[in-house]
């Protein structure tokens, strides 16, 4: 039986998680190990900023809203348990699903197998997800970062060149001269 003040390693990637919410050089991310007191004010924290992710980047309807905000809801409430984890899994599972478009259920099910649609979550709504030229260029900037997409070309210095010599450059443009001369670049990021 774990005491209340036992404190817990914080797993590495957890840590780099909190770095990238709040700034390496906050005590959330530096912390290596945590009280069980500790680990719930931090998730608090990752809540509260889940909650202003969404407040600033999803417009939907309000049903949808109330839904989204059930599952941190439900995240929230199980920081007043002992055993916390499970529940606040929970909640966050149900929040990811319901950003998806829908929270499933699945209790009555037969047991004889998943329906074609088992996976759908369209029901109210479906996730479509839409960049502007400037995201696309961005995009294409990233390739480098993550090494993925394999492509045969440096982005960022074909835009240096590319902004040299433009009379007014723009993203839009850009991805058109792009798109013309590295067809095969442009299929493998887009």
């Amino acid at each position: 039986m774990r005491r209340a003040n036992a404190r817990t390693a914080v797993p590495k990637s957890m840590q780099n998680q909190l770095a990238r919410l709040f700034g390496e050089a906050t005590k959330e991310a530096k912390a290596t190990a945590r009280s069980q007191a500790e680990w719930r004010k931090a998730l608090r924290r990752v809540l509260a900023e889940l909650d202003r992710y969404l407040d600033e980047n999803v417009t939907t309807d309000e049903m949808h809203r109330f839904m989204l905000a059930t599952g941190l809801w439900a995240a929230s409430e199980s920081l007043k348990e002992k055993d916390f984890w499970p529940g606040y899994v929970e909640g966050i599972t149900r929040f990811a699903l319901t950003l998806l478009g829908d929270y499933p259920d699945h209790r009555k099910q037969r047991l004889h197998g998943k329906r074609k649609n088992h996976y759908g979550l369209k029901r109210f709504r479906g996730l479509v997800y839409a960049q502007t030229p400037e995201q696309k260029v961005k995009t294409l900037f990233a390739t480098s970062t993550f090494g993925m997409p394999k492509i045969s070309t440096k982005p960022i210095e074909l835009w240096r060149e590319y902004v040299a010599q433009a009379q007014s450059p723009s993203y839009r443009k850009f991805l058109q001269w792009f798109r013309k001369n590295y067809p095969q670049d442009y299929a493998a990021v887009f």
